[in-house]
């Protein structure tokens, strides 16, 4: 307690001096910055002499509030360039605490923490978080190395995530800036499986299952899927989807004695609308916008639609050619399918 007479001296806010660093994001500007604390009081707790007592600690803010200095002091440092990467910036700890040692003398610690995070329109991505301490010592009586000690790191954080943007941007997925989407055509044949190639059309040795307890001739039941590979390159996430228009050999049949050329070309057909709608497929995901965040789910969107083209096309076709048993349709159907196929397999 302070002695009779003598007026208690209180120590004044913080005040952070302004400092425009000598950097320019390339990659990011800084878009929101918040408040995370755990507890948001003042930053510091700090000793101050008095004229007849021993020195008192005191909680001291930042001039203004501190999450608002730390804000109005980062925002004003970095150039901000909008049409970069937004990153927000969450005050996880601000801290300055002292201790008071012999002789009139204090040393301090002061402790930031903050997250940096990406935003996306559906939320935050959290990137990499900084963390500092620094310590000082001083006089009781003098003050004037504490804002100096919590702008160096305030400053240093900004340095830090300058730093990591641009040592990340090429070779961090999170940060990926578009998509390229590229195909191929699988074409690996196995013991069981047929894979569509033009070259290559289907075989009456390529139906081995039994031959169920039903009146049609033949049976064969192709359809499509995708590998999907991907690495990343100078910003950009490479997407390639090796599609796989297929038939399983043990799964179709053909009756014995009824393999002749006009029953085949029915079931190639079928494997040709396989392909038809394989090439359709490729041909939307080409229009699509593809962005970092959601390629996958737009593919897979896609391939899902495209499967029940395919399901109901199949059953269209079957039905207009009662089976293949109608011949002048399947004639109809045969032309239409070459020239759909002809416009979109170059």
């Amino acid at each position: 307690m302070a002695s009779a007479g003598f007026r208690q001296i209180k120590p004044e806010p913080i005040r952070l001096s302004s400092e425009k660093l000598g950097i320019t994001p390339l990659e990011f500007y800084l878009n929101n910055i918040t408040d995370d604390r755990p507890v948001q009081a003042s930053v510091a707790k700090l000793f101050l002499a008095q004229p007849a007592s021993k020195p008192l600690m005191y909680p001291v803010d930042l001039y203004g509030g501190g999450y608002e200095a730390i804000r109005n002091f980062m925002f004003h440092s970095l150039t901000r360039n909008t049409t970069l990467r937004p990153v927000n910036v969450r005050i996880k700890e601000c801290n300055i605490l002292e201790t008071l040692q012999g002789g009139n003398r204090v040393s301090g610690k002061v402790t930031v923490v903050f997250q940096y995070d990406l935003e996306k329109d559906w939320g935050n991505i959290p990137l990499t978080q900084y963390r500092a301490i620094a310590n000082y010592t001083r006089s009781v009586n003098d003050m004037t190395v504490v804002e100096p000690s919590l702008r160096k790191l305030l400053v240093n954080s900004l340095k830090f995530i300058n730093t990591w943007m641009n040592n990340e941007a090429h070779q961090n997925v999170l940060l990926a800036r578009r998509v390229k989407l590229s195909f191929t055509d699988y074409l690996d044949q196995d013991a069981d499986t047929v894979y569509y190639q033009v070259s290559r059309p289907l075989i009456w040795d390529d139906f081995l299952a039994k031959v169920p307890d039903s009146r049609y001739t033949a049976a064969v039941f192709p359809s499509f899927g995708y590998d999907l590979r991907r690495d990343f390159k100078n910003g950009v996430i490479r997407v390639n989807l090796a599609v796989k228009v297929y038939m399983v050999k043990s799964a179709s049949w053909v009756r014995h004695g009824r393999q002749d050329n006009y029953a085949l070309n029915h079931e190639q057909r079928h494997f040709d609308l396989v392909k038809l709608i394989a090439e359709r497929f490729k041909e939307k995901l080409i229009t699509e916008k593809l962005s970092p965040d959601n390629y996958e789910g737009i593919i897979n969107y896609e391939y899902i639609e495209f499967y029940r083209e395919m399901n109901r096309l199949q059953t269209k076709y079957d039905l207009e050619t009662s089976h293949g048993s109608n011949a002048g349709m399947q004639r109809e159907w045969n032309r239409s399918i070459d020239n759909d196929l002809a416009a979109l397999i170059r």
